[in-house]
């Protein structure tokens, strides 16, 4: 037995990997065109990919304000068990991505020419092939926006195989296009944008054959939308945005200095090297960035404190050695993996983002903590600091040092931005801490950014784990003792004692029994007014609730724990959500 929470770490190890590929897979078809763009296009279609991808962050703008927003906001809901509030939701965030695809689309094909000169076009060849690219990839949007929507609340639908079979599709079907491209069709970089729509549009199809399931949480309606539930989206999504946008004006900022270098051609068409590789790494770190936001909505709904410390612990390990396993990778690799973008006709750009990779690479660790603590206040609804770090990680602490080095340093001061960046932010959050503490932020518990009060009092509060059968009488006694604490009489006592033992042994039972390794995290609290009893288990689907239902009237033991409790219980609520059973009992 050990303090509630373990079934939060083993669920964030569980998750993050499917969450991560499926992160990664929704962003191999812009990898994927950078690859065949430098390889077979040319200096010039690199160059012109390079300017495309802010507008790319644009996207995926929209796109982290809508995910995030809505898994947060759904998690939280489910948390606290109201499922239709979760629903609701989801058709407001569904019906939010159709017109917000729609205005982008539009936008895009009547003004590609002046949104390339914008973004910085100097030339008359770049700017025709960036117009193409964005011409043929435009139609990718709304699945693109889709995509990264479901990969999160599939999830919390329980459905998250269906995300790597859909991006395991997309990810075939983008490669064969782009080959077939460059070697068949030669449509140039219309050509490259267009297989990336149609590969994106075939794993959406694939995506939304989820709905045809029975049995699921989410489903689209259009009957009780609120107007207030587009202002929580976009409030508790705001932080992506702000990210994503201030990514975008980052590299705009970025793809303009490199073009005022002596190498300019060369210089942009490395920064999109550089681009490609982000776009890589940064999708592993959204992976365990999501998953952090994700179980911090539901631990918010919960009002679990010690969830939360178990969380922001895995989330910080997990960074860590993902993010140490990359930057040894990139460090060491680096030439070798600029040369993947580039045939010996280019060695001037090899040479140049092989030094934008090495240095890119000593700022990964940083990144990932910096965003993790992003996204995990994003999830605990912290708006204000995850929309602080945001906006210092991604483009202030960037672009200042960048714009004072540049005369200096050149292309250098472009791919130190990436240190100066994290480092800044990351000292940013040790002070934020610290003051929030008053003194120096040594426990990880000063790093949880809760807004107090937040769940129960200690003192009235009792939790534990249970792996197996062993644990269950150790809890029962001190079940018994809690609630003579709490002033129960020895009626009540006794009979939150027989139900916590009765329902622990009934989950073990029927919920262990594919021999598989499970745990039961249990809360009980003392309100003002009864009691509150959480039961959470990672088995297989157990509703204790069905069960209840079908032995409640055997009256060959009249006087078990579970009768007493269900017969007079103010509520009883179960849900089934990122494969966790979840019966909440309120008396």
């Amino acid at each position: 037995m050990t303090q509630n929470g373990r079934i939060i770490s083993k669920l964030f190890r569980t998750s993050v990997v499917s969450i991560i590929a499926a992160a990664i897979a929704a962003m191999l078809g812009i990898v994927i065109d950078g690859i065949v763009i430098g390889r077979y296009l040319g200096d010039d279609s690199m160059a012109s990919y390079s300017l495309v991808t802010p507008l790319v962050n644009l996207t995926t703008a929209f796109s982290g304000i809508l995910t995030t927003g809505a898994q947060v906001i759904c998690a939280q809901h489910l948390g606290a068990g109201k499922v239709r509030r979760a629903r609701r939701a989801f058709s407001m965030c569904m019906l939010m991505t159709i017109v917000i695809s729609a205005i982008l689309i539009i936008g895009i094909l009547l003004l590609r020419d002046q949104i390339g000169v914008f973004l910085g076009a100097k030339n008359d060849a770049v700017l025709k092939l960036s117009s193409d690219y964005m011409l043929g990839m435009v139609f990718s949007i709304p699945s693109v926006l889709l995509l990264f929507e479901f990969n999160s609340l599939m999830r919390l639908d329980g459905d998250a195989n269906r995300v790597i079979v859909a991006v395991a599709v997309m990810t075939v079907l983008d490669i064969a296009g782009d080959l077939l491209n460059v070697f068949v069709f030669k449509l140039g970089m219309f050509g490259m944008g267009l297989t990336t729509s149609i590969s994106y549009f075939v794993a959406l199809v694939i995506m939304l054959l989820h709905f045809t399931k029975k049995n699921i949480i989410f489903r689209f309606s259009l009957r009780d939308l609120r107007t207030k539930d587009i202002l929580d989206i976009l409030g508790t999504g705001s932080s992506s945005a702000v990210g994503s946008a201030s990514v975008m004006v980052r590299n705009t900022v970025m793809n303009h200095i490199m073009a005022s270098t002596a190498q300019a051609t060369v210089a942009v068409a490395a920064l999109g090297v550089l681009s490609t590789l982000v776009t890589f790494t940064s999708a592993v770190m959204i992976g365990i960035g999501m998953t952090c936001a994700m179980l911090a909505g539901m631990i918010l709904g919960e009002q679990d404190r010690s969830a939360a410390h178990s969380l922001v612990s895995i989330t910080l390990k997990v960074v860590l050695v993902v993010g140490g396993v990359l930057t040894v990778v990139l460090f060491v690799f680096a030439h070798p993996i600029a040369s993947i973008f580039g045939s010996d006709m280019s060695q001037d750009r090899i040479e140049l983002s092989a030094t934008g990779i090495r240095m890119y690479s000593i700022s990964l660790i940083l990144s990932g903590i910096n965003n993790a603590f992003v996204n995990y206040s994003q999830g605990m609804r912290r708006m204000i600091t995850a929309n602080l770090f945001c906006f210092l990680q991604n483009m202030l602490f960037a672009i200042l040092p960048a714009l004072a080095l540049a005369g200096v340093l050149g292309t250098n001061a472009v791919w130190l931005s990436y240190l100066f960046s994290e480092g800044l932010t990351f000292t940013v959050i040790i002070i934020s801490a610290a003051v929030r503490k008053r003194g120096l932020p040594i426990k990880l518990s000063d790093y949880l950014f809760l807004k107090e009060p937040f769940g129960a009092p200690e003192d009235k509060l009792y939790e534990a784990s249970v792996s197996g059968a062993s644990d269950v009488p150790e809890i029962s006694a001190a079940i018994g003792e809690f609630c003579v604490r709490q002033g129960a009489d020895d009626s009540t006592a006794q009979t939150l004692r027989m139900f916590v033992e009765e329902t622990c042994d009934n989950i073990i039972r029927y919920g262990f029994s594919d021999k598989k390794k499970h745990s039961i995290d249990l809360r009980l609290i003392r309100n003002d007014d009864g009691w509150t009893i959480r039961f959470r288990d990672n088995c297989r689907l157990f509703d204790p609730t069905e069960w209840a239902g079908e032995n409640i009237e055997d009256n060959s033991e009249p006087d078990t724990g579970i009768k007493k409790i269900y017969s007079c219980a103010k509520s009883v609520d179960y849900l089934n959500t990122l494969d966790l059973n979840i019966l909440t009992i309120r008396i």
